[in-house]
């Protein structure tokens, strides 16, 4: 009885709530009716049981689906592994395994017969909570699914129950009268688990939990989870069609054929299904020539050149291909398939571009490239919503790679890291908040190198050459370094070169408000911090004219600030030179990265 009202617990999911305060009390109990002194093994199998009871019976599920998912999803399932678990009885998960396909069938006929008995209570419980579309329960998936009244459902159970039983007798005393080696600890437990189910399906049959006058709902009631006959419903195998359907035509499919194929517009797992399309015209009210097909099938949208739209604009302006050009610097190193390397390049280069339309919204930047920024040319939310498809499409391409797991991994992390780092500048921003220099550098390090350590690590994902630890990290840290001075580099030139300004507009990012090592360096440095902070702070920066930004590059310069940076770059540009000799001292030469870093060079 204790067993039944744990058991009981976990299938209304009580467990570790006010409404099972009884469960301690009788997880003790059985700890020590089963000679099982670590309590603490208990409540983890009750919590694992408990965790797969939460997981609800899809809707689309066949039967044959559903005895499966039962199995595996039962408090019978939490019996028998508490019984192996016994003292004097302890069995080994291969030894479970090895007499799994008869004790299965003990286990199933007895989740099924609760099924049957516990209908009328489940139903009752789903309905008062108003979630009748969790409801687990094979009573419920033969009427709703297959439109069988809920005699005719108790009938087939019956029958199942009967066969699953008979079946798992016949097949436990083939094993008890062959030679297998079978050890005491195994016998015991399957002799204790048959018994136990046996006597769990007794206590069902007369337990006061189901068989109850104080329901509130009835047969009626239940009666409606049968469908409309006229709908389409499953044709479960092996059994005689509902008596409803009767004087009926009906379309029926097999359940268990129906695959995503239908979701992608293919109709080939759906040849039996004979639904008709309905178009209603609405000549009638004075609208001619508009027929809606309303009850059409899916139909997959046309509009993948409208996704990539903005993206394709936006990679056809011209561009250092820094990102690209980094794995193939890379690929001397790790000797990663010509194919595996172009999906890397392709992934890479797509989460880039995705960045820089992002960027371009949030910075309010109308141009890119010396061209109209894409969401000038495309609106904001079709940009946004190329963004979005593209960074989709960054994920499908990683399942065509030979280590998909490692280089999804990377791609997680990554863009992980990218959204943090992209975070911290859009808050600095939007609260005008001047970070630190040692925040900013966390920041470029985040979002900028994060794209350079994304290329590193699905390149040593699909690498045919084997490289150790020590120095993938020394090579992780060079390739962040990188990243580094790459940004640092960018927001240099921004402010003094005249190719930038010829591209970008003239200190661009002065109008943008972005904060820069050069601004940090500046606002932390000049006497006139406070003029700059109003000047780029205090009114509309859209407005921001030449001549102000002139000023506060003066300001800059008088600072000291361009003088620093460009100090810094230097000392990070020599850095990236030793680190590659010595790279280059263990891994052996690399032209391609040296020629990169050159290309680099201010």
């Amino acid at each position: 009885m204790i067993l039944a009202d744990v058991l009981a617990a976990v299938s209304a999911g009580k467990f570790a709530t006010s409404e099972c305060s009884f469960v301690p009390d009788a997880l003790a109990t059985l700890s020590s009716f089963f000679d099982i002194w670590d309590l603490s093994t208990i409540q983890t199998k009750l919590k694992e049981c408990f965790s797969v009871q939460t997981a609800h019976v899809d809707k689309t599920m066949s039967f044959d689906q559903y005895k499966i998912f039962k199995i595996n999803h039962s408090g019978m399932r939490f019996m028998a592994s508490i019984i192996s678990l016994t003292k004097g009885q302890r069995v080994s998960p291969q030894e479970i395994d090895s007499v799994s396909y008869f004790v299965d069938k003990i286990l199933l006929s007895s989740s099924l017969l609760n099924d049957l008995y516990s209908f009328p209570k489940e139903f009752e419980e789903h309905s008062s909570a108003g979630n009748m579309d969790t409801i687990g329960n094979a009573m419920a998936l033969l009427m709703s699914g297959y439109g069988y009244n809920e005699d005719e459902a108790a009938n087939i159970l019956k029958r199942e129950i009967s066969e699953l039983e008979e079946r798992a007798l016949e097949e436990f005393h083939a094993w008890q009268n062959s030679n297998l080696t079978r050890s005491p600890s195994l016998v015991g437990y399957v002799f204790t688990v048959m018994t136990a189910a046996g006597g769990f399906n007794y206590w069902m049959s007369h337990s006061e939990r189901y068989f109850r006058t104080d329901f509130t709902t009835t047969a009626e009631d239940r009666a409606r989870l049968v469908r409309n006959p006229d709908s389409c419903l499953g044709c479960l195998q092996g059994y005689p069609a509902p008596l409803a359907l009767n004087g009926h035509s009906t379309s029926t499919v097999e359940l268990d054929a129906v695959s995503e194929s239908h979701v992608s517009g293919s109709d080939s797992s759906l040849t039996s299904m004979t639904t008709a399309s309905s178009h209603v015209s609405v000549d009638g009210l004075g609208f001619s020539g508009m027929e809606i097909g309303i009850t059409d099938k899916f139909q997959k949208a046309d509009a993948q050149n409208l996704c990539m739209d903005p993206y394709n604009y936006i990679s056809s302006l011209p561009g250092k291909g820094t990102v690209a050009k980094l794995a193939d610097t890379l690929q001397t190193w790790f000797k990663v398939p010509a194919g595996s390397t172009e999906i890397i390049k392709t992934c890479s280069t797509i989460l880039f571009h995705s960045s820089l339309m992002l960027d371009d919204i949030q910075d309010d930047s109308s141009k890119r490239r010396g061209m109209p920024a894409a969401h000038v040319m495309y609106g904001v939310g079709q940009t946004v919503n190329c963004v979005s498809y593209t960074g989709a499409k960054a994920f499908f391409l990683c399942e065509e790679l030979k280590n998909a797991n490692a280089c999804r991994k990377a791609l997680y992390d990554e863009l992980d890291n990218l959204f943090s780092g992209q975070a911290l500048e859009l808050h600095w921003k939007f609260h005008r908040t001047c970070p630190s220099m040692n925040d900013y550098i966390i920041m470029i390090d985040n979002k900028t190198a994060g794209f350079f350590r994304l290329v590193l690590r699905m390149m040593a994902a699909e690498a045919s050459v084997s490289m150790s630890l020590e120095k993938k990290n020394t090579l992780l840290h060079f390739i962040t370094l990188l990243g580094r001075y790459y940004q640092i580099r960018d927001d240099y030139q921004n402010l003094v070169s005249d190719e930038y300004a010829a591209k970008k507009g003239f200190c661009d990012d002065l109008s943008e408000g972005k904060f820069s090592l050069i601004l940090i360096h500046t606002l932390n440095n000049s006497p006139t911090a406070d003029r700059i902070r109003g000047l780029m702070f205090g009114g509309d920066r859209a407005g921001m004219s030449q001549e102000i930004r002139s000023y506060i590059l003066s300001e800059m310069e008088a600072a000291g600030s361009l003088e620093y940076t460009k100090r810094i770059i230097t000392e990070l540009y020599e850095t990236l030179w030793r680190m590659l000799d010595e790279l280059e001292a263990t891994l052996g030469p690399n032209t391609l990265l040296r020629a990169l870093v050159q290309f680099l060079k201010i």
